[in-house]
């Protein structure tokens, strides 16, 4: 196999165990993060889990002047007469800001110094299309100096030796592989693909049932005398024999969480986080989590789309952090959300937004120094009726990586950027 096939096999998240049995999620989260004696068994270094880092993504671009308020300026409501939140609503955080009503719950967070709330955030030159402008924060590259394409967390993965031999140490739960994860040359990511869960599943269907015992089979035997192969058989291989324990693990996590966390029902973020709980707590060895909520692009009757997404944000993070608070991993665990954009200072003619800068992000966590970090915009002080940036968001992205991960963001983003004091 050639580097470039294995490298494509790697990045698509091991597609081939999940092609022609309807390989579950959490069966493939079993392959990614084992155990420290499964990686060993196939040559791969365990990833150390006491430091997570959880990446929300807000996608389509969320308007940070309605999630996070500045309820004393008189030019707040003079921008948003029809879809401002009135001052009396605004759940307070501090003298100036607050916020959005729906997002109540991460006053809970909020209260205990859990949880940092980051204004301004954006980029110099900043872009307005969603495509152009995710890629410019999963690659960290405002300039589009990246001529490889190599994501910022893969590139963390990179600097840190062992997670750059790990094709396990990132975990998205997304429907595809964020660019944050994408590598040229390692291997940084799995992708996972939610289907049935077969710790769970009483699926006893003879023809699903020959094809996963003729996986097993395939995966057993030692047919391929090139090593990539034989990497990509024991990898296979180990998807099928070490869910044992990762059965146990989720055995045990059930028994505590259904009294612990009240996650909000049909939602899909509260899904994700609930999946993630499980597995950092059944002691999984992934770094770096990825999930995403879509629903942001409100350019029409915003008010009511947009607090009901973050009313149910900020429930699901909530839960997520009583989850792990109740089985002692929360100190262990950062959660930090981001959007693409944000959306423009003045309300349209549609009760919506269109698209604009500066936006604002979440940092939340045991080991999190909470409170507002960054300066707020200001609301006179306009460029083309858009929110001068004031925190550049590599500077949230380099206080992760040196104060919790442990990185040298410096190497990592290319560039020295002033911590936060986030973390």
């Amino acid at each position: 196999m050639s580097g470039s096939t294995r490298r494509e096999f790697l990045q698509n998240g091991m597609s081939f165990v999940a092609m022609g049995i309807g390989m579950p999620a959490l069966f493939m989260e079993a392959a990614h993060a084992s155990t420290a004696r499964s990686l060993s068994a196939l040559g791969i270094p365990a990833v150390p889990s006491d430091k997570i880092l959880v990446l929300v993504e807000f996608s389509g671009g969320n308007d940070g002047l309605n999630t996070v308020i500045p309820h004393t300026n008189p030019a707040y409501q003079k921008l948003r007469p029809k879809i401002g939140i009135r001052k009396q609503d605004v759940v307070q955080i501090d003298g100036n800001l607050g916020l959005h009503p729906q997002m109540k719950p991460l006053m809970q967070l909020y209260e205990k110094g859990h949880l940092g709330v980051v204004t301004g955030v954006g980029y110099p030159n900043p872009n307005y299309s969603h495509f152009e402008s995710s890629d410019i924060w999963q690659l960290a590259d405002p300039a589009h100096q990246l001529k490889d394409r190599v994501g910022w967390v893969a590139r963390y993965f990179n600097e840190d030796g062992h997670l750059k031999s790990n094709p396990l140490s990132g975990l998205t739960l997304t429907g595809n592989m964020p660019l944050a994860f994408n590598a040229e040359d390692i291997a940084a990511s799995v992708y996972v693909q939610g289907q049935e869960d077969p710790f769970t599943s009483t699926n006893k269907d003879k023809e699903y049932q020959a094809r996963l015992a003729a996986r097993r089979t395939m995966y057993s035997q030692g047919t391929v005398a090139n090593n990539h192969l034989d990497f990509i058989r024991k990898v296979g291989q180990h998807a099928y024999t070490n869910t044992a324990d990762i059965r146990t693990a989720l055995t045990n996590y059930d028994k505590k969480a259904n009294k612990a966390a009240k996650y909000p029902q049909y939602n899909g973020l509260a899904e994700s986080l609930e999946s993630v709980a499980k597995l950092i707590v059944g002691g999984l060895s992934t770094r770096v989590y990825y999930v995403s909520v879509g629903g942001f692009d409100t350019h029409a009757n915003q008010p009511g789309q947009h607090g009901n997404l973050l009313g149910g944000i900020a429930q699901s993070i909530v839960a997520f952090f009583t989850d792990l608070e109740s089985q002692g991993r929360d100190k262990d665990v950062v959660l930090m959300s981001f959007s693409e954009f944000g959306r423009r200072a003045e309300e349209n003619d549609s009760a919506g937004t269109d698209h604009g800068t500066a936006s604002v992000m979440f940092v939340a966590g045991g080991a999190i120094k909470g409170g507002v970090h960054g300066a707020y915009p200001s609301l006179t002080d306009l460029k083309d009726g858009d929110l001068k940036f004031t925190t550049d968001f590599r500077r949230v992205y380099a206080n992760i990586l040196d104060g919790w991960l442990g990185s040298n963001s410096e190497k990592v983003l290319g560039a020295k950027y002033d911590p936060l004091g986030l973390v």
